[in-house]
């Protein structure tokens, strides 16, 4: 899975764009639309945050979210 471009992130409607410390990052908007399953059975992963900075990296704040990023469920 390739890492998605500036440009990509930028015209996502599942992303919002928001500036954190002087970095642009790119937060999922809808943590339990994205990952149901996740928040099901982790019930704190809906309180967790996940977002992509413009180089197409991917972070976030629950374990599961960011292993489920590499085999691309996002």
């Amino acid at each position: 899975m390739e890492d998605p471009t500036q440009e990509q992130l930028e015209k996502s409607d599942n992303l919002e764009k928001r500036t954190i410390g002087g970095e642009i990052r790119y937060y999922v908007k809808n943590i339990t639309k994205h990952w149901p399953v996740v928040v099901e059975n982790e019930p704190d992963a809906a309180g967790h945050e996940a977002w992509w900075t413009p180089d197409g990296k991917f972070h976030a704040t629950h374990a599961q979210l960011r292993r489920d990023s590499f085999v691309g469920v996002v």
